[in-house]
C-alpha cells in the first residue's frame, strides 16, 4: 500500500517485515510505527495557528501605525478609589486634551471632585505634563512587537496572547513593571480592518517599585471602538492594583473614560 503526501512516497511494506518470502501482517507496534512516519510529514498544527497569529498581527500593526495621538481632541475623566486598613480616599479628575493648540497648553485641567482647581493644583498639573503620555490607538504598534498566541474566545472574537510584553507597556509612577507582565488582546473582525477592540495586561508576580512598595498584583484593562473615519480610539481603561507601601496594605481601584471624541485631522 503506497500513500504519497507532497511528492514523497512512503511504502508501508518497507517497515513491515517478510518471513518465507511472504509479508507478516500487520501488528499493532508496525501500525504506531507507519502513523508515527506519517506524523513527521505532517505540518505542525500549532505551527499554522502561529503563522496565523503572526499574519493577524501584522494587519492590525499596519492599522495602528495610521493612528498618532494628534488625531483627536477628547475628554478624560478619572476615577480613582484608593483603599488602605484605615480609610477610603476618592478623587474624580476631568481634563481635556486638544492637539491643534500649542504643544504647552493641549492638557486643560477641568476640575478635581467637581470643583475648579486651586492655582496649586494647577501647578503640580503643569509640573507633570512633560511626561506625560496620550493615550492612543496607536500604542497598539508598540504592544505587537513580541511574539504572540492565538485562541478563540467564547462570543467568537480572536484573542492574542503575549507571555512577554515590551518595556514601557505597564507603568506605575514612573516605574515600568512589563518585565513582569503578560498581554491580552481580544480582536474584532466584523469591519474590514480588524482591530483591538480589549487590551489587558496583568502582573504575573509580585514587583518592587521605588524600593519602599511592593505589587503584589495589578491588572490593566483598555477598551478601544472604531471612529466613523476608520481610526480607533480609547474609550474606557479599568486598573486594579494591590499591594502595600512601607509594610502597609492597600488597593487603588481607578476607572478612566474618554469622551466627547473630535476628529481634527
Amino acid at each position: 500500500m503506497n500513500l504519497t503526501i507532497r511528492r514523497t512516497t512512503i511504502s508501508f511494506s518497507a517497515i513491515l517485515p517478510y518471513r518465507a518470502g511472504r509479508r507478516v501482517p500487520m501488528r499493532r507496534s508496525h501500525v504506531l510505527c507507519a502513523l508515527a512516519i506519517f506524523g513527521l510529514l505532517l505540518p505542525s498544527p500549532f505551527a499554522a495557528a502561529d503563522e496565523t497569529a503572526e499574519a493577524l498581527k501584522q494587519r492590525i500593526v499596519a492599522g495602528a501605525r495610521t493612528v498618532t495621538p494628534n488625531d483627536y481632541a477628547f475628554t478624560r475623566t478619572a476615577r480613582n478609589e484608593t483603599r488602605d486598613d484605615s480609610k477610603t480616599e476618592k478623587r474624580v479628575v476631568v481634563e481635556r486634551y486638544d492637539p491643534t493648540k500649542p504643544a504647552d497648553d493641549r492638557w486643560t485641567l477641568v476640575s478635581i471632585n467637581g470643583q475648579p482647581p486651586s492655582a496649586d493644583e494647577q501647578s503640580s498639573f503643569r509640573k507633570n505634563l512633560p511626561n506625560r503620555r496620550v493615550a492612543n490607538y496607536g500604542r497598539i504598534a508598540e504592544y505587537f512587537t513580541m511574539p504572540a498566541t492565538m485562541a478563540a474566545e467564547s462570543q467568537g472574537r480572536k484573542v492574542l496572547k503575549f507571555e512577554k510584553v515590551p518595556k514601557g507597556s505597564v507603568v506605575v509612577n514612573d516605574a515600568d513593571v512589563s518585565a513582569n507582565a503578560i498581554g491580552e488582546a481580544t480582536v474584532n473582525e466584523t469591519g474590514e480592518t480588524p482591530f483591538v477592540e480589549q487590551m489587558r495586561f496583568t502582573t504575573t508576580k509580585p514587583t518592587r517599585v521605588k524600593l519602599v512598595a511592593v505589587i503584589q498584583r495589578m491588572e490593566v484593562t483598555t477598551r478601544y471602538r472604531m471612529m466613523p473615519n476608520g481610526k480607533p480610539v480609547p474609550v474606557e481603561q479599568v486598573s486594579e492594583m494591590t499591594g502595600s507601601m512601607m509594610g502597609k496594605q492597600g488597593r487603588i481601584n481607578t476607572a478612566v473614560t474618554y469622551s466627547d471624541h473630535r476628529a481634527v485631522r
